[in-house]
């Protein structure tokens, strides 16, 4: 019996992507070499700006044909678009500014806080150095008082020493 192209492998054969007896996938499905996905991308202020533009001039051309229907003279009609183009324009422009007077404040908040970083990482460093002079102190102290209780220890054994001669 003949099987046709889309049955299913018989059990025991293989029929899966690049196992034997499965053909070979064609050069051009396979990723070509050199090829990354694009990464996310955030979106910039510019970009909005822009968008918010374009919403604008749509907006504007919204008016002007509502204005035209309304049987308003063509003076008219371009006075009221750019009356609006320029109140939306305004907008934005504000808007950004807005935006970018949160962006400064958040920028001078960072700075204080790095500064304020720093400060302190002066402050532990001068610690940390006050407290390596007093280990290195404490560790001196400690080597001369064990040659101090070696010393007396050996005086010790030879008191004992004489005494049992003696005695």
């Amino acid at each position: 019996m003949e099987r046709g192209p889309y049955d299913n492998p018989p059990p025991g054969q293989p029929g899966q992507p690049g196992q034997p007896g499965y053909p070979p996938q064609e050069p051009a499905y396979s990723t070509p070499p050199g090829y990354e996905p694009v990464p996310d991308r955030r979106i910039g202020v510019a970009e909005v700006t822009a968008v918010l533009a374009l919403i604008a001039a749509a907006v504007a051309i919204f008016l002007a044909i509502d204005a035209r229907d309304q049987g308003s003279s063509d003076a008219e009609v371009s006075q009221q678009v750019r009356q609006e183009t320029q109140r939306q324009v305004d907008e934005i422009r504000s808007s950004v500014n807005q935006q970018a007077g949160s962006v400064d404040q958040t920028a001078k908040q960072a700075k204080n806080e790095a500064a304020r970083s720093q400060e302190s990482t002066s402050e532990l460093s001068s610690q940390v150095s006050t407290l390596q002079g007093e280990v290195n102190s404490l560790r001196s102290q400690q080597s001369q008082m064990r040659d101090s209780i070696a010393k007396q220890s050996e005086a010790i054994a030879d008191i004992r020493r004489t005494l049992r001669e003696q005695g």
